[in-house]
């Protein structure tokens, strides 16, 4: 005879194991609009490039965010940092350095420094 978990072991597995936060994460962040930043880094630290992409947030897992870009519609991911994914503000409009695109009613923004590796025959 199988035994059903009481609802009390059922949120008990369900914290260990993280479902609870995972559904949470989920809840807040699936289907809203992100705009990302991201800026590329020479050897010197000098500035290489800037790119920003945006688009509504289509999958999160325990270490990824995943958005459909607005340009093309393409899949593209940043990892799941809650404390690099700030609040847009609300109204804003946001004009994007790499195209001039102006972006409105953004849920949250990440941005991102990229450094090269140690081996990068960048200057």
């Amino acid at each position: 005879m199988l035994m059903q978990p009481t609802q009390k072991t059922a949120r008990l597995i369900s914290a260990v194991m993280g479902l609870d936060d995972m559904n949470e994460i989920e809840t807040k962040y699936l289907g809203k609009h992100l705009l990302v930043g991201l800026t590329y880094l020479n050897r010197d630290e000098s500035v290489r490039e800037q790119i920003q992409h945006h688009g509504i947030i289509n999958k999160v897992s325990e270490s990824t965010v995943v958005f459909e870009r607005a340009d093309n519609g393409d899949d593209f991911s940043i990892p799941l940092d809650e404390d690099n994914l700030k609040p847009g503000e609300p109204g804003a409009v946001y004009k994007l350095k790499s195209t001039g695109e102006d972006v409105e009613n953004v849920d949250f923004i990440s941005s991102w420094t990229i450094h090269p590796p140690n081996n990068d025959e960048s200057p």
